[in-house]
């Protein structure tokens, strides 16, 4: 978005960023997969999570949406197991179905085939990392976690059916993530299924308009360059009415965070996008300061 920053420092400040999120108590930092974007963000997920994995000691590193039709699954399952080792056992691997179509066509992929690949991919990954064929084994027994996105009709039940946890994408509606949750236990047959939740928002100390202005350009170009990739109109009103956003100081965010626990207890990993598109470094830097001081009130809210 005419950011006059290089891709090297961009990367660079990834590094910083992940330690940063170590530093004020956070507990993880995700990465999505895009490939032959204008922009350049972010076609090599894995050697970038290597990268933060080892510039840090404690935070769990994932990928939230890597497309699993553009993988293979002998590369994916070494890959994923050497950052399994890494890291001592910090690295999930999620895992989606892919939606554009530059990056079937460029990748070689029939798009009716992504369901059944990411089905077929799931039960593979798990065979190698029981030592079917690769070596050497993971840290992690039974290999590095997986997490499949909810999406679509059967999206939930694949969830249940495959992973380990399953995500609920920022842009679902509270009446989606409750359906998304109850399919998801019902396929499991309890409630114990780990949930991850990703939302969007800004934090200021001046409240929930100044916290918007933190990340309201980023967010247009990030929610416009979507609708295009999806084939939509740009959407008109921003942030859309629906969406679950985390808004205002750390107290007011923290007591937004804890409606989550409330409604589907402490199994969910609540995830909150920090980094837009053309933020400076020192802007991200005070979401992400905010954002742990959040986190830190919200464990003591009842």
């Amino acid at each position: 978005m005419g950011s006059e920053a290089t891709h090297a420092q961009l990367y660079s400040e990834l590094l910083e960023q992940a330690q940063l999120i170590e530093e004020v108590g956070l507990d993880s930092m995700w990465l999505s997969e895009h490939h032959f974007a204008e922009d350049g963000y972010m076609p090599a997920v894995i050697p970038l999570a290597a990268a933060l994995l080892a510039r840090t000691q404690r935070i769990v590193v994932a990928t939230d949406r890597l497309a699993a039709s553009l993988h293979d699954r002998i590369r994916l399952a070494e890959d994923a197991i050497a950052l399994d080792l890494l890291s001592g056992g910090r690295f999930v691997l999620g895992l989606s179905l892919c939606y554009r179509d530059d990056e079937f066509a460029g990748f070689g992929v029939d798009r009716k085939s992504d369901v059944e690949r990411l089905e077929a991919l799931v039960p593979a990954l798990r065979s190698e990392f029981a030592g079917h064929h690769v070596t050497p084994s993971p840290f992690t027994l039974g290999g590095p976690p997986l997490m499949i996105a909810a999406d679509g009709d059967l999206g939930a039940e694949r969830a249940a059916h495959l992973a380990d946890m399953m995500m609920v994408d920022p842009t679902e509606p509270w009446s989606a993530l409750d359906d998304a949750v109850k399919k998801f236990d019902l396929a499991r047959g309890d409630d114990k299924g780990a949930l991850v939740v990703f939302v969007y928002g800004g934090l200021s100390p001046d409240g929930p308009q100044a916290g918007w202005n933190e990340v309201d350009a980023g967010f247009r170009y990030m929610r416009h360059t979507y609708d295009r990739w999806m084939g939509r109109e740009p959407t008109r009103e921003i942030p859309p009415p629906h969406y679950r956003l985390l808004l205002g100081t750390p107290e007011d965010v923290a007591g937004q965070a804890r409606e989550y626990a409330h409604r589907y207890g402490d199994r969910v990993h609540l995830v909150l996008r920090c980094n837009y598109p053309g933020m400076r470094p020192e802007a991200v830097d005070a979401q992400i300061r905010m954002w742990g001081e959040a986190a830190k009130l919200a464990r003591h809210i009842d």
